[in-house]
């Protein structure tokens, strides 16, 4: 997904053996990549080896002949939308079955003109609070996080648009943060620093929406209601006009409080689906932080339980930067 007005390579010009993308642009290999992965509930060296540029594998073969026939199917059938797409019918199973099974994807929202953006959001304003701690002042929290069943130690930092995540496993430590200009993450290999037109995903997972103006920017929202967990709530639906990503904003009605973000992110072959679940707010600072954020994607869930939430306004800058070993 590109940004508007920035100049980038075509496929084949950044990536080695590029067949099924050429003509397309760099930015859209990853994520149809990431597409195919989550549709057939595979990890990368399902088609790649090592090298990923390999031909060795015929998964990788294979994948070529789907992407041709899905096209080929779209184009006789559907005026070339992407109507059927690889997780039509593989369902995250190497098999083909459906659809990518994603928490929340198939919540329903009934459509309700008496749901207005403006009303909404300034109810969520007045629950939260004045102010975002991540940006008017650093926030530290600690807890534990849950991933893919594996947990860990984790202490994450934000000040002024920025954070970094540490979580220390059993075995390993792993880093990752966002310094205001691209994202980046350890690796047992060393830094790998992610240009923010790569990184969208990603930084939206593990921002916290904890003002109206923090919240994506969506073009002709429409309002609605729905139940979640039997909660009332109620939902902003609308698309962000830079990179064309469906977004569903679920607020409690009760509480004016954001319970949900959906994400559907477009790619050359299909949407990608991520959600992300925040409960147990607690005010600090004067503003309401969730000290649970539950992240699920097609890969699994992801599970940040905060214990202690305090402002730090002595945080170092260098704090968001990748380590330097």
């Amino acid at each position: 997904m590109a940004i508007p007005g920035q100049d980038e390579p075509l496929a084949e010009k950044q990536f080695k053996h590029i067949e099924s993308f050429k003509g397309a642009k760099a930015s859209d290999v990853i994520p149809a990549m990431e597409f195919m992965s989550a549709s057939l509930g595979v990890g990368c060296d399902y088609c790649h080896t090592e090298d990923k540029s390999s031909e060795e594998k015929e998964a990788k073969h294979t994948a070529r002949e789907m992407i041709a026939m899905q096209r080929d199917i779209n184009n006789k059938n559907f005026r070339g939308r992407n109507q059927v797409t690889c997780a039509t019918c593989h369902a995250g199973h190497a098999r083909p079955v459906a659809v990518p099974p994603v928490e929340g994807a198939g919540v329903r929202t009934q459509r309700s003109q008496s749901v207005k953006a403006d009303e909404v959001l300034s109810a969520f304003g007045k629950a939260a609070g004045a102010a975002d701690p991540g940006t008017s002042s650093g926030l530290r929290l600690t807890g534990t996080n849950l991933n893919h069943g594996e947990k860990g130690k984790v202490e994450a930092l934000y000040a002024g648009g920025k954070f970094t995540y540490t979580i220390q496993g059993a075995k390993t430590e792993n880093r990752f943060g966002f310094t205001g200009s691209d994202a980046w993450f350890t690796t047992p290999g060393g830094i790998q620093r992610v240009p923010l037109v790569y990184a969208t995903q990603y930084l939206r997972q593990y921002t916290l929406f904890t003002t109206p103006d923090s919240l994506p920017k969506l073009t002709n929202p429409n309002g609605g209601t729905t139940k979640l967990a039997g909660r009332d709530l109620v939902v902003l639906s609308g698309t962000i006009a830079a990179d064309k990503t469906r977004v569903s904003l679920y607020f409690d009605k009760k509480s004016g409080l954001l319970a949900r973000t959906l994400f559907g992110y477009p790619t050359v072959l299909g949407t990608i689906i991520q959600t992300n679940d925040y409960t147990d707010y607690r005010k600090v600072g004067g503003v309401q932080v969730p000290m649970t954020i539950t992240n699920h994607t097609a890969e699994g869930d992801t599970v940040t339980s905060f214990k202690s939430a305090k402002l730090d306004s002595k945080i170092d800058p260098s704090a968001f930067e990748p380590p330097k070993k």
